[in-house]
Order: C-alpha cells, then sequence, then structure tokens
C-alpha cells in the first residue's frame, strides 16, 4: 500500500473506521507511555450471584449484568454482554449455582455490540437465542464472516445458531414459571429493542433503557427520553412492576424510582 491513502474497514456491513493518512514513517519509535492499568492487563472477571426470587439470579460484577431464571429442566439466561471470556464466566456461574440443567434460551435485548458480544458463546454452549426478529438477519450476517486471528468457540465447533424470534408479546414457560419478552415501542436507542418480565416475581429486566442512579445522586434536570418511553411502555402494557432489574447501574431499584428518576422534582430513596 501506498501513501498518502484513505483507509476504511466496516463490520458487519458497517463502516467501524473512516481515516486518511498524510505520511507514514517507517519503524518510527512513537514516545507514548502506556497506562497502568493497560499494563496491568486486564482485570479478573468477576460474577457475584445475588438472589431476586425463588430461581431467579442477578448475576453481577461487572459493568454490564445478566439474569439467569430456573426453569422445570432449564435455565433461562437474559443477556451474553461484552465478551467471549464474560460470557463464559456467567455459563461457569450457571453451571455452579444451578447444577443439571442446561441453559436452553438467551434472551438478547438488543443487537449493540456490549449487549450482544457474548452471544456466540451461548450459541456453541447449545442455548436458542431470543431476540427481536429485526436483529435475526444482522446476526446471521455477522457471524458468517470467518474468524481467523481468534477463533471463538463457535468457531472451533461450528454449529448453527438457533433463533427464536418475535415481534409482539412474546413468552417463554415450563408450564409453571412465565417469562414473558416484550419489545420496547418507539424507543429511539435501538429499533429492535426487548424487556423482560416476570409476572409471577413482578420483576422488570431491562438494560439500556433505563440505568439507575448511584445511591443519594440527584436526577438529571431532563430526564433521559430511553427511560421516559420505559415508563410509557410499562404502563401501555399494563406490566404489574415492582421492581427493576437493570443490565447496567448499581443493583435493582423500585417501579418508584424510576419514576423519580423521570420526574426530578419527586423525591429519590425508595429503594
Amino acid at each position: 500500500m501506498t501513501f498518502p491513502a484513505r483507509i476504511v474497514r466496516s463490520l458487519g456491513g458497517h463502516p467501524v473506521l473512516d481515516i486518511n493518512v498524510a505520511d507514514v514513517k517507517a519503524n518510527g519509535v512513537p514516545a507514548i507511555k502506556v497506562p497502568d492499568n493497560v499494563a496491568a492487563g486486564a482485570p479478573a472477571i468477576t460474577v457475584t450471584v445475588n438472589k431476586l426470587a425463588e430461581g431467579v439470579l442477578y448475576l453481577t460484577g461487572g459493568t454490564h449484568h445478566s439474569v439467569a431464571i430456573e426453569q422445570k429442566d432449564h435455565v433461562v439466561l437474559v443477556e451474553a454482554p461484552q465478551s467471549e471470556a464474560r460470557a463464559q464466566a456467567v455459563i461457569d456461574k450457571v453451571k455452579e449455582v444451578i447444577p443439571g440443567k442446561p441453559i436452553k434460551y438467551l434472551v438478547n435485548s438488543h443487537a449493540h455490540f456490549d449487549h450482544s458480544g457474548g452471544l456466540r458463546t451461548l450459541v456453541a454452549e447449545g442455548a436458542t437465542v431470543v431476540t427481536h426478529q429485526g436483529n435475526v438477519d444482522y446476526y446471521k450476517k455477522a457471524w458468517a464472516a470467518p474468524r481467523t486471528l481468534n477463533k471463538d468457540r463457535l468457531a472451533q465447533a461450528p454449529k448453527a445458531a438457533k433463533f427464536e424470534a418475535f415481534t409482539g408479546k412474546h413468552v417463554l414457560s415450563d408450564g409453571k414459571r412465565q417469562i414473558e419478552v416484550y419489545p420496547l415501542a418507539g424507543n429511539t436507542h435501538n429499533d429492535a429493542f426487548a424487556l423482560v418480565y416476570l409476572p409471577a416475581e413482578k420483576i422488570l429486566i431491562e438494560g439500556d433503557a433505563y440505568t439507575p442512579l448511584a445511591a443519594n445522586a440527584k436526577p438529571p434536570a431532563t430526564p433521559n427520553p430511553y427511560a421516559v418511553n420505559l415508563q410509557e411502555n410499562i404502563e401501555k402494557l399494563k406490566l404489574d412492576v415492582e421492581h427493576i432489574a437493570a443490565l447496567h447501574g448499581p443493583g435493582v431499584v423500585k417501579l418508584a424510582d424510576l419514576k423519580a428518576y423521570n420526574t426530578p422534582s419527586a423525591v429519590v430513596g425508595s429503594r
């Protein structure tokens, strides 16, 4: 390649890099200090188990969370975020705390990379991906690309991904516990966006629509429109929500916290 030049790269058909290179010096040694956190290497992956209800486990320990829901003869996992390493740590923890039951379904909230980076690992594990119909073609196209530099589990032992797609209310049930999945209508964060609701436990699971505030933090003067939209969807769907297990943030909160966030003048502290 000769320079000056323009370098353009795409990932899954979407542009991810577009730079103009004016000049190049071969074998130059940049005077750049490696940041301490980079020099120290990647931190250990931690998966912490928090019981939300009987058979409902909130898996935290990082910036992104998952929820494991125990069914009669299998497990439903909500969200496989970030990377294969995180997804594998979550899988290992689920096997430890719910032994003898395979992860049959992985419910994916949306296609943003930090919420879908571990999906291929769950496919390799044998799980069916439950996701909005609008994500399926994208995943099929992206996952068909060859993995040559760093083969993940699915590349090492290829298998066809199984999808269970939805456009409206979708129910996963073992005859005892019902898990409801709904598209988040009108949320501009993503066009194929979903929430999960456990009617018996009155628990809502969502990611990126609402991130709870840290303790004693004041809501912003103007609420995030994604959070306002989440409340509108809850009310429109007539979901009887008591607690929200957000896939980001400091932990589980009450519905009242979402309402307070969306009404900055309200009093916060109902957790």
